[in-house]
């Protein structure tokens, strides 16, 4: 659930970023249909990506595909893009806004792969390049309530909901002085159920339903079935922790039909293994065991993905390290280069010195011994 956080980065009029009305309306039309449709998203992305020269564009449109790929759970093809956005940071083409973007899209996909002080570390990145927004600017501020919501997704999963709780709630406050649209409101769900969960990690189950049901609420608004079905999920664990497991049946069942044409291997994932537990507390062996081994196969394949992202991303690693190495063998190789040079012209000069020297001592010498026979014939 807490990829869709991602939809934030989203937020924006992306048209502005395209000058006809075509790219403009397909620009909007892929934002619009990330959840439910994440492959028309990615193959109206591809063929804006091919059009634009535009380094600023391409940037936003990078950061598309790999929320479009997460949708679709295909983390190592959402690493690819992320990857391909950080190339584009030092860019002087590309805004500080844009760039304050790209790094708390790297730092959401840190958190994703647990990678949480990499994403602690790009987050205090981003933070340093938001300050140089000027104060009271709109980017400012909702970049700035993007890292704390980033942040409670990893002090929530470093078991720390009370810090977390703490960064959610100033998002959400924020976002609700915020004009919605169905956008900003799936961005609002989406904090309202992390805040749901934290209550329910601190045992609190009072508030942990206000905020699940204000999540359906928002869900709902946005005409997101993906996010309905996480909040009414959200909801069903509440009730699995009070034993009310008929109640919790049932809420997964509507968040089961919900998830039916989503390809989210989480969501899925979440209400297959609730099920299964609820049906073994209830001795229901014959429901438990189908929805045991359907929580199994999309656990395997969920980890398959997740090993590959893993893969790419120690290559990518290993690839900056190379690079690394290799500027510090040029730059050794550079004061190698000086050393020898500065040590040959030293040489050089040190003979040059001692020739000199040789050629003074030689004449003075030579003085010496022609006085002294001038001397010793005028004695004589």
């Amino acid at each position: 659930m807490m990829t869709k956080l991602l939809y934030i980065l989203l937020i924006f009029p992306l048209m502005l970023l395209s000058q006809s009305i075509s790219d403009d309306s397909l620009l909007k039309r892929a934002h619009a249909v990330m959840y439910d449709s994440p492959e028309e998203t990615i193959k109206i992305t591809k063929g804006l990506t091919k059009k634009t020269k535009s380094s600023e564009k391409t940037a936003h449109y990078y950061m598309l595909l790999s929320n479009a790929y997460i949708a679709k759970r295909d983390i190592d093809s959402s690493l690819y893009y992320i990857n391909q956005t950080s190339n584009l940071i030092n860019n002087s083409d590309i805004k500080i806004a844009t760039k304050v973007r790209i790094l708390n899209h790297i730092a959401v996909q840190y958190q994703q792969m647990e990678l949480y002080d990499k994403a602690l570390e790009t987050l205090d990145r981003s933070q340093e390049l938001c300050n140089q927004i000027p104060a009271g600017r709109y980017h400012r501020n909702y970049y700035w309530e993007f890292i704390n919501i980033v942040r409670g997704m990893v002090y929530r999963a470093q078991s720390n909901p009370e810090m977390a709780l703490e960064k959610f709630k100033s998002a959400l406050k924020y976002y609700k002085t915020i004009p919605a649209d169905k956008s900003l409101l799936a961005n609002m769900s989406v904090i309202a159920y992390n805040i749901g969960n934290c209550y329910l990690d601190l045992k609190q189950f009072g508030p942990a339903e206000i905020y699940f049901n204000e999540s359906t609420d928002y869900a709902k608004k946005a005409q997101s079935k993906s996010l309905e079905s996480f909040a009414y999920k959200g909801m069903a664990e509440k009730f699995y922790l009070i034993h009310q497991y008929d109640k919790s049946l049932e809420l997964l069942k509507k968040a089961e039909d919900l998830a039916i044409p989503v390809g989210d291997l989480t969501l899925k994932e979440g209400i297959y293994k609730l099920m299964s537990d609820n049906y073994l507390v209830l001795n229901d062996w014959q429901d438990y065991q189908t929805y045991n081994q359907k929580y199994q196969e999309v656990r395997q394949t969920k980890e398959a993905s997740e090993l590959k992202s893993l893969n790419r991303y120690i290559n990518l690693h290993s690839d900056e390290i190379s690079k690394k190495k290799e500027e510090t063998s040029k730059r050794f190789g550079i004061y190698q280069i000086i050393l020898v040079a500065t040590s040959l012209i030293l040489l050089l000069f040190l003979i040059n010195l001692i020739k000199k020297t040789r050629q003074i001592n030689k004449y003075q010498q030579e003085k010496i011994s022609e006085f002294l026979n001038t001397d010793r014939e005028t004695k004589i």
